[in-house]
C-alpha cells in the first residue's frame, strides 16, 4: 500500500466513466456531467446524443454500481474543473485514472462530480455558482504562471471556493495541493539506475519549466550525486511564451532533437541510461529510437515515469516505470478538500503526498 505523506506550508476496457461516454458521444466531459446530473442547460438533441452513448456502452454512474444500503447520502456537490491544457488531457490515462479516483471517492459520500474542462480558461462554469457545490478540485497547466485574480474572472472564483490542486501547482497559486511525491519518483528511477550499473545516465527533459518534471529532476540528479555520478541533461529550449490552451502532448519533434543529440556523442561518453519524466515520452523514445535502427534495452536503457499501463502495453522490451497511484491521489484530493472545506479557509495550505513505487520491467539493461 503507497504512504501518503501530508506535509503543512506557508469498446472500452475496465468500467466505463464519463470520459468514454463524452468520447462516443462526441462532447466535452462537461456536457456528459451535465446530462448525467440533470441540469437543464443542455440543448435536447445533444442530451439525446450524451444519453444513446450511455446506453450503448452500458455506463452506469458509480454511485448506482453499490448496493442500496453500503451509506446514506450526504449533500453536496463537488466540481473538478480542468484548464488551461487541450481536451485531450482529461484523456491522458494518468489523469482519467486520477478523475475515476476523485469519483470512486465521492461516490462512497454520497456525493455527485460536476466536471468542466476550460482550455482557454476564459469562462466560469454555471455550476460554481451553485451554493450546493462544496468545492472544486483544479486540474491546470503545470508550466509558466496561473493568472491573478484581478486579471482572470475564472481564478477569482475559484479563489472564493475551497479547493485543492491535482497533480501540479503553479508556483504562485494558492490552495492545497494532493500529489505523488516527484523527488521520490526521482529518486527511485536514480537507484534503480545505479544499482544495475550504469555510470553514464542522461535526464531526457521535452517541456523545461514544467513543475512536475523540475521536481522529478531535482530528485533525480540529488539521489545521483549521492552516490558520486553525474548526470547529462538533454532539454528542450525554453519556449518564449506560454499561451492557454498549452498542449497536453509533447511535440515528436522535441524528443527527436533531443535523441539526435544522446547519439550524437562519442560512444564513451554517451550515456547508457536515461531517465524520461513521463510514459508518453517515453513512448515517443521507442519510436524516434526504432527510426533510426536503435533498440531499447540494447542500445540505451530508459526508465520513466507514471505506470500508464494502456499507453505502455504494447512496448518491447516492456517499460521499467515509477507508479504514482493517480487513483489514490485522487482519492486524497476529495478527502483534502471536504476536510477544507469543513475547516474554512484559514490555516496554513496542505500538501498531500502519495508515495510512489517502482515498477520493474525489461527496459533497464543490467551493466557487467
Amino acid at each position: 500500500m503507497p504512504k501518503l505523506r501530508t506535509r503543512r506550508s506557508a469498446k472500452v476496457r475496465g468500467p466505463v466513466t464519463v470520459l468514454d461516454v463524452a468520447r462516443d458521444a462526441e462532447v466535452a466531459v462537461g456536457t456528459v456531467s451535465r446530462v448525467i446530473n440533470g441540469h437543464p442547460s443542455v440543448a435536447e438533441p445533444v442530451r439525446r446524443r450524451v444519453l444513446g452513448a450511455v446506453e450503448r456502452l452500458g455506463y452506469v454512474r458509480i454511485r448506482a454500481r453499490k448496493p442500496p444500503r453500503a451509506r446514506q447520502p450526504s449533500a453536496g456537490q463537488v466540481a473538478v474543473v480542468c484548464f488551461g491544457m487541450e481536451d485531450t488531457l482529461v484523456h491522458i490515462p494518468v489523469v482519467s485514472a486520477a478523475l475515476q479516483g476523485i469519483e470512486r471517492a465521492l461516490s462512497d459520500r454520497g456525493r455527485s462530480l460536476l466536471l468542466a474542462n476550460i482550455p482557454r480558461g476564459d469562462r466560469i462554469p454555471a455550476f460554481l455558482e451553485d451554493p450546493a457545490v462544496a468545492g472544486v478540485i483544479l486540474k491546470g497547466p503545470n508550466q509558466g504562471l496561473l493568472p491573478p485574480p484581478e486579471a482572470s474572472p475564472l481564478v477569482r472564483r475559484l479563489y472564493s471556493l475551497p479547493l485543492v490542486w491535482l497533480m501540479g501547482q503553479l508556483p504562485n497559486a494558492r490552495g492545497d495541493h494532493c500529489n505523488f511525491d516527484p523527488e521520490k519518483a526521482g529518486a527511485l528511477a536514480a537507484a534503480h539506475l545505479a544499482e544495475l550499473g550504469h555510470q553514464r545516465i542522461g535526464f531526457l527533459d521535452p517541456k523545461p519549466g514544467q513543475v512536475q518534471f523540475e521536481r522529478i529532476k531535482r530528485g533525480f540528479l540529488h539521489a545521483l550525486a549521492e552516490r558520486g555520478l553525474a548526470c547529462r541533461l538533454f532539454e528542450s529550449e525554453p519556449g518564449r511564451s506560454l499561451a492557454w490552451p498549452l498542449p497536453a502532448i509533447t511535440d515528436q519533434n522535441k524528443v527527436a532533437v533531443l535523441l539526435a543529440r544522446w547519439r550524437a556523442l562519442p560512444p564513451a561518453a554517451r550515456p547508457t541510461a536515461l531517465f524520461a519524466p513521463s510514459d508518453r515520452t517515453a513512448v515517443q523514445v521507442y519510436t524516434e529510437l526504432e527510426r533510426g535502427g536503435l533498440k531499447v534495452g540494447r542500445d540505451v536503457s530508459l526508465i520513466s515515469c507514471n505506470n500508464e499501463t494502456s499507453l505502455v502495453m504494447g512496448l518491447t522490451p516492456a517499460l521499467t516505470t515509477i507508479d504514482i497511484h493517480p487513483a489514490l491521489v485522487g482519492r486524497c484530493a476529495v478527502e483534502q478538500l471536504l476536510s477544507r472545506a469543513a475547516a474554512g479557509p484559514s490555516g496554513p495550505s496542505v500538501q498531500v503526498q502519495v508515495e510512489p513505487s517502482l515498477v520493474v520491467r525489461g527496459s533497464v539493461a543490467r551493466l557487467a
